[in-house]
């Protein structure tokens, strides 16, 4: 175990921090272009984690009081990590400056610009015993009211039909609205309302989908409760994670973060009801029991075929299947960790009130069919400053199927980490709300393994690459066998003196798909410079290739200009695909707690521009958004009734955000 000598180091660390800290000044937009990866772009979890994590920065916590379920809510900090900070808070009676963590060993440089969003140390050591009541917390209260409007400026073909030919019935405007109160840290409230574009409002009872909750936390023996809707993850997410899974790209982050608000506007991947966590800090109980009405598509006969998780309710086919299953599920998890040591057990009964039928289509043999489904799993685990060893096993009792996964890290010295894992998911093996590492959507069906090195050979450069295997045995969809894969990335980022960053990443995946080997070849370049204290430039190049079908690639310029009370932000470029099999992605500048991650193919420029203006010392503030697409090589876009008979595409959002 290393000491510290607290008193010196803290006085050094705070002078040498706040110089490092106010030459390079560290944003959330920052936070989430560096996030932002290839990988999650297909992902719809990563927009909605996305939103969440935005509002924890929007709030940041106490890090001298996080629990450490608080911390595991951030996918960038290891087992490990908040193993030593907590220890250097216990060891040192509380961290008095965030410039402290550049005394913990395995906190490297952008870890710490990473926590500076989420975490402030202003809580002394003799102030962290606060007293509790309905009183103090109502006094103590901040409330946060956000709206936000997008408006675009063409028409799709679905608005030119009558709801009665299958049109969509509502205006092409997209509508929402927040309200989240929070108290000292222990009391959370939140309401939620929102309209897709499409979606009526007046014949719909207003707001298409509306969400609320309210939690209390950290008051004794009650670690926290949840009442109205909420996420939780157990283990490795065998059994239950409603987190997003950074998966390959973070090997070691997992996702136990225990009962927590949903924050975001996810409309499918939640609870809601009433969880509770009760316990110490070294054996939790929690349980949970929710009901939800979900989409489907229904049988002649009434059963349901297809859970549909898009949220979008515009034409009346789409209103048919609103919350026509029901469901009701119950469940709890049992966990002790003492001295490094973790063992835990979750598991859950859950029924829906119509019959699951999925079909007779080869693919879809391998899924739930019944009303009544239970899962049960075994997480275990240790974890030391150098080496950690976590894993689970699961049980699903309507086919008897067996899912396990394991991994392994060990930090061969403070600049090298060697990390692997392996999986099997076995095709009998269901569970509707997991959530791990795995190539397809699903954790069925799939076998694998994954090795991981993170290295940093040098001062100012990082490396990053993993070679995973993948194989299914049972025939995933427009295939007519089993198929096995191939995955391996190499990433370098170096960093040139205070205002220059260089990145490279390079992906190569083999997978089948129609009953073919496909090679895809992604590289992204990137060139990074902040020019002064309030200019930000960054150019990138991305390419795809796929055999058989050509290479396609993008050129983007993003440009940043930040003052104390506003911003502004813009991005240009140009993209040239052949085909769809080619295309690319995007990260684009957005508003506060918007994420778009818009997928390119064809010919065209894509420009969009951000603005940010905050008034009334900070309490509000307004931003605004224009994006524009004009594709060169067609003169309609889109199909069906998505289809925008014009190669331009224009869209304005506008948000407001009021903070007390």
């Amino acid at each position: 175990m290393w000491r510290y000598k607290p008193f010196i180091l803290a006085c050094i660390l705070t002078m040498h921090g706040q110089y490092f800290f106010a030459q390079t000044p560290y944003s959330w937009q920052d936070f989430v272009e560096e996030m932002a990866n290839d990988d999650y772009a297909e992902e719809q979890g990563w927009t909605d984690h996305m939103e969440e994590m935005a509002q924890l920065a929007s709030h940041p916590m106490e890090i001298n009081t996080a629990t450490r379920e608080q911390m595991q809510q951030l996918p960038f900090l290891s087992d490990e990590q908040i193993e030593e900070i907590h220890e250097y808070i216990f060891l040192n009676q509380g961290m008095r400056s965030m410039s402290e963590l550049m005394a913990i060993p395995s906190i490297d440089q952008r870890t710490r610009k990473y926590l500076q969003l989420f975490f402030t140390a202003n809580v002394w050591p003799d102030e962290w015993k606060d007293s509790v009541s309905l009183k103090s917390l109502l006094h103590n209260a901040h409330h946060d009211v956000s709206t936000r409007l997008d408006i675009p400026l063409y028409y799709r073909l679905g608005y030119s039909y009558p709801p009665s030919q299958g049109g969509y019935q509502g205006s092409t405007l997209y509508h929402n609205m927040r309200y989240q109160l929070t108290s000292q840290k222990h009391l959370e409230a939140g309401l939620a309302a929102e309209k897709d574009q499409g979606e009526p409002f007046r014949n719909n009872r207003g707001w298409d989908h509306y969400g609320g909750y309210l939690m209390l936390r950290d008051m004794g023996w009650l670690r926290s409760v949840v009442v109205g809707d909420y996420k939780m993850g157990f283990g490795e997410g065998l059994v239950v994670n409603t987190s997003f899974s950074t998966g390959k790209s973070s090997l070691m982050k997992r996702p136990s973060q225990g009962i927590r608000a949903k924050r975001s506007m996810d409309e499918a991947n939640y609870f809601r009801g009433v969880a509770l966590t009760l316990g110490s800090k070294v054996l939790n109980l929690s349980l949970w029991l929710s009901h939800r009405r979900l989409d489907a598509t229904l049988s002649d006969e009434g059963d349901a075929t297809t859970i549909v998780a898009s949220g979008l309710h515009r034409t009346t086919a789409e209103l048919d299947k609103k919350h026509n299953l029901g469901t009701t599920m119950a469940g709890g998890n049992l966990s002790w960790r003492n001295k490094g040591f973790h063992l835990g057990a979750t598991g859950y009964f859950q029924r829906f009130h119509r019959k699951l039928s999925p079909g007779d289509a080869l693919y879809r043999q391998i899924y739930p069919e019944g009303r009544n489904f239970g899962v049960m799993g075994v997480n275990y685990g240790y974890t030391h400053l150098w080496f950690a060893v976590a894993g689970e096993t699961a049980y699903s009792t309507q086919r008897g199927g067996w899912a396990t996964q394991n991994r392994v890290s060990w930090k061969i010295t403070p600049n090298y980490r060697l990390s692997g894992s392996y999986r099997f998911y076995s095709y009998n093996y269901y569970s509707f709300h997991a959530s791990a590492l795995s190539e397809n959507s699903r954790v069925q069906n799939e076998s694998g393994a994954t090795l991981r090195l993170d290295a940093t050979p040098i001062d100012n450069l990082s490396v990053a690459a993993y070679i995973d295997f993948f194989y299914n045995p049972w025939p995933r969809y427009s295939l007519t066998h089993s198929s096995r894969g191939q995955e391996a990335m190499l990433q370098a980022e170096c960093q040139i003196g205070e205002q220059n960053t260089l990145s490279a990443r390079y992906q190569l995946k083999r997978k089948e798909q129609s009953d073919e080997m496909r090679l895809h070849n992604r590289l992204r370049l990137q060139y990074t410079r902040l020019q002064g204290p309030y200019w930000r430039l960054q150019s990138q190049l991305t390419l795809h290739s796929v055999d058989h079908d050509g290479v396609g690639w993008a050129v983007a310029e993003r440009i940043r200009y930040k003052r104390q009370a506003g911003q502004l932000s813009a991005l240009v470029a140009y993209f040239s695909t052949p085909n769809f099999e080619t295309r690319l992605y995007q990260y684009e500048p957005m508003l506060s707690q918007m994420f778009r991650f818009p997928s390119l193919y064809g010919r065209g420029i894509r420009m969009v521009g951000t603005g940010l203006y905050r008034f009334w010392k900070n309490r509000l503030t307004v931003e605004v958004l224009y994006s524009l697409t004009r594709y060169t090589d067609r003169e309609v876009q889109g199909s069906g009734m998505q289809l925008i008979d014009s190669p331009w595409k224009n869209d304005i959002s506008l948000q407001l955000r009021l903070r007390l």
